[in-house]
């Protein structure tokens, strides 16, 4: 199929199955169903209980869910409901009934037209009926409850083969008080059944804590999980669960005596035992039932693709949330896991987004028939897949065509109603309705489809695996992997679109936010320059930490939760902050400076367990000095580093100087420090003055005292006597002589 974009009418519905009173909704109505199974529970897909009157009808058991008259164990419908009084005063003479339509519905569209009537609609056509049956005691007074069983021959049914229209009737004196529509469907002949993929989302929602993600896994996810153990049943799995699940497990293992906190550290609290266990046994399960089974892994948090395509940046922010998937999906040894696959919000996308999406890698996207709606000329249900050709001009032209999964989106819808305990029956009775009228429209064509359910789809494990044995049971549907969806053959001209509901467009993330988370996850990396980690590629743990949490706010399930995200973006501001404080300036007292050229010390204190590079950036509040260029930094894990900065004074006067650390990238790391500075330049020469002066006078006091010394020593001596000596005879008598001359030679 090649969905074509010159946009044609959406095909409005096929002729209404089964005709009504003129209480309810015309019978030919034509308008096919549009409820969203991402907007939250659509009690009006099934339409199991009466609001206008005073007695409310549940269907609590119906069986078998298909029947066959000339099967003994199938030959009876019987029908088990409560009766709850919800009105103001007693009600007497109460009776119920089961009564259908004899023939089958021909089209789609009576199922919804029945499903959704009013209180007053009724059976007009052919019917049978079961004998009515005594509620409780035939009165009821309000508030008070009480169940009945009802039983209907199959054979008085007729051989009619399909989904017939049927209601639970509590009536009294003054007439119908109480209805509870569903339907009776016949077991196929001789019909090859539709084949059928479910998809189930796997997602973590706008909690990622370990207290959040235990209520998620106790709620909603475990169930899913567990209610999946058919490997057929595809799962779209966002590897934000698996990482933080893998993170608690980390958290839990490590010591609370360690040797010391590491500042990088993620500031989650640390989760309790019970959430450990429970979120690890999940996972543990998670990895056993994904053997062999098709998953959809998405990009990290389950980004809305279609604000992200809106913002500028918006695909490097896609390739993040894809890169950290990266391992998130180990886990699954068993798996086919498929991260060609792009799931948009409500199934809903325009051209620009497909474009989006297939620029980004994804070979497939998940749509549904509101986005792509059948051909107005076709009077069947088409196939479940769909090629779309792009047109226009810019970066759609860059990509011609895009392949789609189609989801059914009132299949889909019927599905949601599953969450709630008091629709089961209904919903499955629906289901199989649906899947016969399909089936029955082409019995020899087979056409594959999907079903989609919520992102916030939470059914209890027992009913999730009821609904995939019963339809199977039914004869009218046979379960196929997605990978058989997606090898299916694309019909031609079997559909227009794309079409976007304008409710949906605007459901979309604000440009602004996701702006604004982008600067965030900008500031992360940016500190991330300055970590001397062991390796390149190796990501602190406090690190990690903030980013994921940035690209958990892009995520589709804060759609609906504009007024949270403000909060929410504060927070992840706070634990950036908190973060980066491990790397700071020493402040101290007003440093003096008494010369004209000195040195200002400043000391960097790094609290983190790896080393840091930053950039020291001093800027003077006052020209009174001039401060030279610091080199980059690198502080030691654990340790503080004295920077001597060489500074001239060139004015007296106090000066502040604002120093501010930054990484490589150039981000600011923590505050800036004021510093504050006393300049006096000129008493360097006033003390050279005095020392030289004082060492002036010194000399002088030295000399003058040497002099006056020398001449008391000359003048004022007394000098001894000298007496001559006699020499001796023979002696030489000549001053300079000590030895007679000989001949010849001069006297020495």
């Amino acid at each position: 199929m090649t969905a074509r974009v010159p946009r044609r009418a959406v095909l409005s519905g096929l002729a209404a199955g089964g005709v009504l009173t003129a209480a309810a909704d015309p019978a030919g109505a034509t308008t096919r169903t549009t409820t969203g199974p991402t907007s939250g529970p659509t009690a009006s897909a099934t339409s199991t209980t009466s609001s206008g009157l005073p007695l409310r009808v549940v269907l609590l058991d119906l069986t078998p869910s298909v029947y066959a008259a000339d099967d003994p164990a199938r030959a009876t419908v019987v029908a088990r409901a409560r009766i709850e009084h919800r009105g103001s005063r007693t009600l007497t003479a109460l009776t119920a009934r089961l009564v259908a339509q004899r023939s089958p519905v021909i089209a789609r569209s009576g199922l919804d037209t029945w499903a959704r009537a009013s209180d007053r609609a009724s059976i007009t056509r052919s019917s049978a009926s079961s004998d009515d049956v005594v509620v409780g005691s035939g009165t009821l007074t309000p508030g008070a409850s009480a169940e009945v069983v009802i039983t209907l021959p199959a054979a008085s049914i007729g051989a009619g083969v399909g989904a017939h229209l049927a209601a639970v009737e509590v009536s009294d004196d003054s007439g119908r008080v109480g209805v509870a529509r569903t339907f009776l469907v016949s077991a196929p002949a001789s019909v090859t059944p539709t084949p059928v993929t479910l998809l189930l989302p796997l997602v973590a929602g706008r909690d990622v804590s370990a207290a959040g993600l235990a209520t998620a896994v106790r709620e909603r996810l475990d169930p899913l999980v567990e209610g999946s153990a058919d490997p057929r049943v595809a799962w779209a799995l966002d590897p934000a669960l698996t990482a933080a699940v893998a993170s608690v497990r980390a958290a839990a293992n490590t010591p609370a005596d360690g040797a010391g906190p590491d500042p990088t550290a993620s500031s989650t609290p640390r989760p309790s035992t019970e959430e450990a266990q429970r979120l690890s046994g999940w996972l543990d399960r998670l990895a056993a039932a994904s053997a062999g089974r098709d998953v959809v892994g998405l990009p990290f948090g389950d980004p809305d693709l279609q604000a992200l395509s809106r913002a500028p940046g918006g695909t490097d922010l896609l390739q993040r949330a894809e890169d950290a998937a990266t391992g998130a999906f180990d886990v699954l040894t068993g798996a086919s896991v498929r991260t060609d696959v792009a799931w948009p919000a409500d199934e809903a996308a325009d051209e620009d987004l497909l474009g989006f999406c297939a620029r980004a890698g994804a070979s497939t996207v998940v749509l549904d028939d509101r986005c792509l709606p059948p051909d107005r000329d076709l009077t069947f249900t088409p196939t479940g897949r769909a090629t779309v050709e792009l047109g226009g001009s810019g970066p759609v032209a860059a990509v011609a065509t895009v392949d789609a999964v189609v989801a059914d989106r009132t299949l889909s819808a019927v599905l949601a109603d599953a969450a709630d305990p008091d629709e089961v029956v209904p919903v499955r009775q629906r289901l199989v309705a649906e899947a016969a009228t399909t089936t029955l429209q082409r019995p020899s064509d087979p056409r594959a489809q999907l079903l989609v359910a919520p992102r916030s789809f939470a059914p209890a494990a027992a009913v999730l695996t009821g609904l995939v044995t019963d339809l199977e049971d039914s004869g009218w549907v046979s379960w196929q992997p997605l990978t058989a969806l997606l090898q299916t053959t694309a019909p031609d001209d079997e559909r227009t679109g794309p079409q976007v509901a304008t409710a949906t467009t605007r459901a979309a993330l604000p440009v602004g936010h996701v702006q604004d988370v982008r600067d965030r996850l900008v500031a992360v990396d940016d500190f991330r320059s300055a970590l001397q980690t062991p390796t390149p590629d190796t990501t602190p743990a406090g690190l990690l930490s903030q980013q994921r949490a940035a690209l958990a706010l892009l995520g589709v399930s804060w759609r609906g939760h504009a007024a949270e995200l403000p909060q929410a973006r504060a927070a992840l501001t706070r634990a950036v902050q908190e973060l980066t404080s491990g790397v700071s300036i020493a402040t101290g007292s007003v440093r003096n400076l008494a010369a004209e050229r000195s040195e200002l010390p400043i000391t960097v204190v790094n609290e983190l367990d790896v080393p840091v590079l930053v950039d020291l950036v001093l800027r003077p509040r006052s020209p009174r000095v001039q401060l030279a260029a610091v080199p980059r930094q690198t502080v030691p894990a654990r340790s503080q580093q004295r920077v001597a900065v060489p500074v001239r004074a060139l004015a007296n006067g106090s000066v502040v100087v604002e120093a501010q650390l930054r990484t490589p990238a150039g981000s600011a790391v923590g505050p800036a420090v004021d510093i504050r500075l006393n300049v006096r330049a000129d008493v360097e020469n006033w003390i050279s003055a005095v020392v030289g002066g004082g060492a002036a006078g010194l000399l002088v006091l030295g000399v003058v005292r040497a002099f006056r010394r020398g001449n008391r020593r000359v003048d004022a001596a007394e000098h001894p006597v000298e007496h001559p000596v006699e020499e001796p005879p023979g002696e030489p008598t000549d001053e300079g002589s000590s030895a007679p001359a000989e001949p010849g030679k001069p006297a020495q």
